[in-house]
């Protein structure tokens, strides 16, 4: 009777359906205290809180590193995979006008300026805006500042740290009238480190304070059904190479690919990326949305 009591004090209400969401036993790796959970309704995994959210922590210098080119080298093959992604699905990519909502350190925003009619990013944080600007593109930290005409909205690992995701993608259709895609990634909580392998110290990473939501395709359509869009094109998109599997696998830790650079070619990865994305298990979920109000 006591444990029933303790789980019944546990529960939570979705929040993307209203469901119940129980404790699935795991927890964040960097706060103990936050529990994860898991909707009995959509199957949304979420933190059972949200009371240490605050967008102040993004906005604060110290959320980045100091130096972030480290970042910028590490995330390039991703860029590119995401400007490939993107100019295969729209041929007018040429034309189009694009807002890089929260653009981080910038490693999309600084390598596809190239690829569209303008492209624009922006941040909370005002030192990564005003580091992207020196570098010499377009970026800002108020929303008041972006263009009226942006016609494409991109968000690379952003929805994950939004309480409410599906009103961050209303309020950004809404507000820009000319949107007509919106390119979501998100990491995925299917991937194969988690759904095919029991590796807690992996676990122990992947369950984080900074990600409320752990997302995959099935879930992700729910969010951006609720926003009022259509998916287009729903696929995903690997970022780690092989290398960094059998680290954990090996190792129980990750930058495998660093000590095994054999797995890293561009052609094997894309071998590789194929295989995971036909089985659903490839890292990150990637989706190309129209608001319906374009119909």
């Amino acid at each position: 009777m006591e444990k029933r009591q303790e789980m019944t004090s546990l529960m939570r209400c979705c929040r993307l359906c209203g469901g119940l969401v129980m404790p699935s036993g795991n927890a964040c790796g960097d706060r103990s205290s936050l529990l994860v959970g898991k909707c009995s309704s959509c199957d949304l995994v979420q933190l059972m809180s949200f009371e240490h959210v605050s967008l102040d922590h993004y906005r604060g210098d110290g959320y980045f590193p100091a130096d972030v080119s480290e970042v910028f080298e590490r995330e390039a093959n991703w860029n590119l995979n995401r400007i490939e992604r993107i100019k295969a699905a729209l041929p007018d990519h040429s034309d189009r006008r694009v807002l890089d909502f929260g653009c981080g350190v910038g490693g999309f925003l600084l390598r596809a300026r190239h690829e569209f009619a303008n492209i624009v990013g922006f941040d909370l944080s005002s030192r990564m805006a005003a580091m992207h600007r020196e570098a010499g593109a377009k970026c800002v930290s108020q929303l008041d500042d972006v263009p009226d005409d942006v016609d494409t909205v991109v968000l690379f690992h952003v929805l994950e740290h939004v309480a409410q995701p599906w009103m961050l993608l209303l309020e950004l259709v809404n507000r820009f009238s000319a949107i007509d895609r919106v390119v979501i990634e998100v990491p995925n909580g299917d991937e194969l480190l988690i759904k095919s392998f029991s590796i807690p110290d992996y676990q122990y990473i992947h369950y984080s304070a900074d990600h409320l939501y752990y997302f995959t395709n099935r879930t992700l359509g729910t969010v951006v059904e609720k926003a009022d869009l259509r998916i287009l094109v729903d696929t995903q998109l690997q970022r780690y190479p092989l290398g960094n599997a059998f680290g954990w696998l090996a190792d129980g830790k990750g930058g495998g690919q660093a000590h095994i650079p054999t797995f890293n070619g561009v052609a094997f990865h894309r071998a590789y990326e194929s295989v995971l994305v036909d089985a659903g298990l490839a890292d990150s979920v990637f989706m190309i949305c129209e608001p319906k109000r374009s119909h």
